[in-house]
């Protein structure tokens, strides 16, 4: 490294500091801190004693401190007692003139005043020193120690404690030397910002030790994270180090193994204090030695309790202000620190165009694809399904390679799962017991081409199946294998390709093993030869090119296939001509799309289906007769063309779901769905020659009817109480309406439309729909949404919740094409705020409106003409809101102005008359009125904003009346005295508008 300085020659530097010190102060204790805090920096460090004996002393000693970019002076009680130490300092300060080094000083337990004038034991010392010495020396001794104090230094005594001190001076001295903070994983997409996430969560002046956890699915960026973590808060302490691959370094122990623990402890204190030859034999050793130190300690991919055990017990084995992080797969081990860890930060996948940029910056160099190959670029990040880890792996693979090559690759990339990245996702697995495994393996085998997979549905699967599945899915989703999310079941989509690989390998090595066939010719040749074994528990292909050649099987062809559990066929191709002799009566998910079959298997009782999903099938009708099916849960015929009839579904008892969504032919429903006590869902929409539906369960929570021949919605929708969506539209022939809807008080949707709206000519689908909107119930919590193009007076007051009427309510209505508000909306004597800013095209007049409202929003409505006067001259604090209503005529304006309304915002042009006293400042007017006004007003102003011109450079899309015209809010302050009290109010209101008025 070459620097310039006042002399005329360049000097090469050989080190990046020379230290000075008096070895008896210092040498075994603040010292060897220092030098460990320089190195983990990597500073260059000379000190006198790697001076080899026999040497010269003089030449070998000035050539180093020549060659130093920075002397630090560590002065102490006894530095002057050395005449070799006060050589050093002469040197040094003639160093600092000649070539421009840098002198940084600390004073260590010594006065800088004793230094400069070599007074108290610092001066005795040097008195002793001076003996025998001549005038010349004595002086330049006593020149350079004036200097050296001269020079703002680091004091000891101004402290907290020695561990800041030496920080702060590697700190400084990197800054000198223009060492910069790593930029290694400045390319990382999004690293950056989940970083300042986790930091964002710490008070990082606390002196608490702090423990944080980040956890995610292996692949996700754990280890970066934490790396990056490390790298910007390491500076801050004296003892740091980073335990990387924690789980891949040491064998599992059997039991309670003793000795890995105190290799565990030897590795963590070495690594801390860089000594290898540190001895640990017991296990308060690591607390021994860190219990009254500084210290950040990253604990990376922990995976076993035994390697967090000594934290858990007590957090008094790291010196206060300390901080733990621990990256692991595994929920549980964190939870296990109970109340011990301060933040867990869950890792979350990058979001697709973060996944793009990541994959790029691998393949290409960059973070966007090279030109032609934008759209393999994303066909393989969709593969590698926004895993960082599989994203930088194929991206490394495919970097180089021309554009064909990539297209041969595709075929291998969809099938194959690379090396790197499967042996990173086995850790996890290769963890679990027997029981998870089977679990994790039916997941990615039979449920790989669901997005996701309902939890309860999952689990019905099993039963009286000697499978621990609740415990089971709770050990996946601890280890980051699965998540779970509001009932649902997800897996990474590498984590499913490698479940089926392993299970392929398995199947190869050890074919008498129950396996799953996903590999399509494997599943081809089963069907078609009869090769299939009862080892079989699932069968999952799943292809959908028409193109493809029709592939047969024969009448036979699940004959073998005793204990197969599973059936998910997504594919057009698959013919049975003779039809088929049977299925497995131990299926419990049969899913056959483009199922071609017309007939039901005679020997396939289905006992055990908990669900059969047929869509887009052939069938006509089922099975004829009262079959038992007591676990199913959903059947789902969507889509199926010739089906004339559904099967009894009596001793259906565990049904929840029935989808049957155009199924065109379908004529009537039988009355047995009335005996399915637990069907929550029903669809039938689109079902066009379905003209009535059976009384159903109570336990009904959604039912879809659009689209039928229905003509009432009968009296007894009142016995479904748990009710939350009711659909009807385009149900042409609908004419009656029960009022008894209204005390379904759990129904937050409710569509009742004649015709089915679609976008035509550029038309509004919604222009002939009202949709009104209610918040009700405590803290306006409850919600409840009706469209409709019924008569609005008919159909709101039978449909509203009756309970609501009791209740406060917040009321939004949407509309194009009524002209005033509905009667009805006058008797909601609980109605709270009015929004009728969708009501703007056809709205021109307010009728009287109930004198409970507190806040009306009519801003857009252009068409607004005329008010009612008594809408809101009876509560004062109600709020008013005519933005942009610029037809107003003179009377409602008048009525606006003169309202005793908590404020009103409105357009206008000028400040009305009564308003009398006026001041002026720049673009902004207010007026005061001094008229008689209710006792609970001191006054009343009015403040007028002139238009806002648009900026000469404003490139905004709005058009001229809403760019040149815009007011983006109103805000006001008022401050008094009221009955001895000192009053304030304050409120913003947004706003855009030609230049308006606003009352208070």
């Amino acid at each position: 490294m070459m620097a310039s300085s006042s002399s005329s020659v360049a000097l090469v530097w050989l080190y990046h500091v020379f230290l000075s010190f008096r070895g008896e102060d210092v040498r075994k204790g603040f010292l060897s801190h220092v030098l460990k805090e320089f190195k983990s920096k990597g500073i260059n460090v000379f000190i006198d004693n790697e001076i080899k004996r026999g040497e010269s002393v003089g030449p070998v000693l000035v050539g180093a401190i020549r060659h130093s970019r920075i002397a630090v002076v560590l002065l102490s009680r006894n530095y002057a007692s050395s005449s070799w130490c006060l050589d050093e300092l002469v040197e040094i300060m003639k160093c600092r003139d000649e070539v421009g080094q840098t002198v940084m000083t600390i004073f260590y337990e010594v006065d800088p005043s004793d230094v400069r004038k070599q007074t108290g034991d610092f001066g005795k010392a040097f008195d002793e020193t001076c003996v025998g010495k001549t005038e010349k020396v004595k002086k330049a001794w006593r020149q350079a120690l004036y200097d050296v104090a001269g020079i703002a230094g680091y004091h000891s005594s101004n402290c907290g404690n020695e561990a800041d001190l030496i920080i702060k001076v590697a700190s400084d001295v990197m800054a000198v030397l223009g060492f910069t903070p790593s930029k290694d994983f400045d390319d990382f997409v999004g690293i950056g910002a989940r970083v300042t996430e986790i930091k964002s969560k710490l008070i990082f002046q606390s002196e608490k030790v702090k423990v944080i956890g980040i956890l995610g699915t292996p692949g996700i960026g754990k280890t970066t994270t934490a790396r990056v973590l490390y790298n910007q808060l390491s500076p801050g302490f004296l003892f740091s180090t980073f335990l990387e691959n924690i789980r891949g370094s040491y064998e599992k122990p059997c039991g309670n193994d003793y000795r890995l623990k105190l290799r565990f402890q030897k590795n963590l204190l070495s690594q801390i204090f860089n000594k290898g030859d540190i001895e640990v034999h017991h296990l308060g050793r690591a607390q021994e030695m860190l219990s009254d130190k500084k210290v950040l300690v990253v604990l990376d991919e922990v995976d076993n309790w035994w390697q967090l055990e000594e934290i858990a017990k007590q957090r008094g084995w790291v010196g206060p202000g300390s901080m733990i992080i621990i990256t692991t797969e595994d929920r549980k081990l964190l939870k296990a620190l109970g109340l011990g860890i301060d933040h867990i930060y869950e890792m979350k996948f990058p979001t697709s165009d973060e996944s793009l940029q990541i994959f790029c910056q691998y393949a290409f160099g960059q973070k966007s694809p090279d030109d032609g190959f934008e759209r393999l670029a994303w066909e393989v990040t969709w593969l590698v399904g926004d895993l960082p880890l599989g994203l930088r792996v194929m991206g490394s693979y495919l970097r180089g390679m021309s554009k064909d090559e990539w297209i041969e690759a595709l075929p291998w990339l969809r099938s194959t799962l690379d090396r790197e990245i499967e042996s990173t996702l086995r850790f996890s697995y290769k963890s679990l017991r027997d029981n998870e495994r089977i679990l994790f393996l039916h997941l990615a085998c039979m449920f790989a081409d669901f997005n996701v997979v309902r939890v309860d549905s999952f689990k019905s699967y099993f039963a009286n199946i000697s499978l621990e599945v609740n415990h089971g899915l709770e050990v996946l989703a601890q280890k980051s294998l699965i998540y779970i999310e509001n009932g649902l079941l997800k897996m990474h989509s590498l984590l499913k390709k490698m479940g089926r690989e392993i299970v392929k390998k398995q199947s190869t090595k050890k074919p008498a093993k129950p396996h799953f066939l996903t590999d399509t010719k494997d599943i081809y040749d089963a069907l078609d030869n009869d090769t299939a074994t009862g080892n079989v528990l699932g069968i999952t292909l799943c292809n959908t090119n028409w193109e493809d050649d029709k592939i047969q099987i024969n009448k036979s062809a699940f004959q073998g296939l005793n204990n197969l559990r599973f059936l998910y066929f997504v594919c057009k191709n698959l013919c049975t001509p003779e039809g088929l002799d049977c299925l497995p009566n131990k299926l419990r998910m049969l899913h056959w799309d483009h199922c071609p079959l017309r007939i039901w298997p005679s020997k396939f009782s289905g006992k055990f289906l908990v669900e059969l999903r047929l869509l887009d099938c052939k069938f006509e009708m089922l099975w004829d007769g009262i079959k038992p099916f007591p676990y199913l849960k959903t059947l789902d015929l969507s889509y199926s063309d010739n089906l004339k009839k559904i099967p009894d579904l009596s001793k259906a008892t565990s049904l929840e779901e029935l989808d049957l969504p155009e199924c065109k032919s379908l004529i009537e429903l039988t009355s047995s769905i009335g005996n399915a006590t637990k069907l929550r869902r029903m669809d039938i929409s689109g079902c066009t020659n379905i003209k009535d539906f059976p009384n159903v369960s109570d336990s009904m929570v959604e039912l879809d009817l659009s689209e039928t021949e229905i003509e009432e919605v009968p009296p007894w929708i009142e016995n479904l109480f748990r009710l939350r969506e009711l659909n009807m539209y385009g149900c042409g022939e609908l004419q009656t309406i029960s009022p008894n809807i209204s005390k379904l008080e759990n129904l937050k949707l409710l569509c009742l439309c004649n015709y089915l709206f679609a976008e035509e000519d550029g038309q509004d689908p919604f222009d002939d729909i009202f949709e009104a909107i209610i918040k009700w119930g405590p803290d306006f919590k409850r919600s409840w949404v009706l469209q409709s193009d019924f008569d609005v007076d008919y159909i709101f007051p039978r449909c509203l919740p009756e309970k609501a009427l009791t209740s406060p309510i917040s009321l939004r209505l949407s509309c194009n094409f009524i002209k005033t508000i509905p009667d009805c909306i006058r008797h909601l004597s609980g109605l709270i705020e009015l929004d009728i800013k969708q009501c703007r095209r056809q709205l021109v007049a307010l009728p009287p409106l109930p004198h409970s409202l507190v806040s009306l929003d009519a801003q857009g409505c252009e068409s607004l003409k005329t008010i009612d006067s008594s809408s809101f001259q009876i509560n004062p604090n109600i709020c008013l809101n005519f933005v942009d209503c610029y037809h107003l005529e003179k009377k409602a304006r008048k009525l606006i102005y003169t309202s005793a309304c908590k404020y009103a915002i409105l357009p206008g042009e000028e400040v009305p008359a009564h308003f009398t006293h006026r001041a002026s400042s720049g673009s902004l007017t207010i007026s005061l009125t001094p008229r008689p006004l209710p006792s609970s007003f001191r006054f009343k102003a009015c403040i007028l904003l002139s238009k806002v011109q648009a900026h000469p450079g404003d490139t905004s899309d709005d058009d001229d009346e809403e760019g040149e015209n815009s007011l983006t809010g109103v805000s006001y302050s008022v401050r008094g005295k009221q009955n001895g009290l000192t009053v304030e109010e304050s409120m913003m209101k947004p706003a855009r508008s030609k230049p308006a008025a606003y009352d208070s």
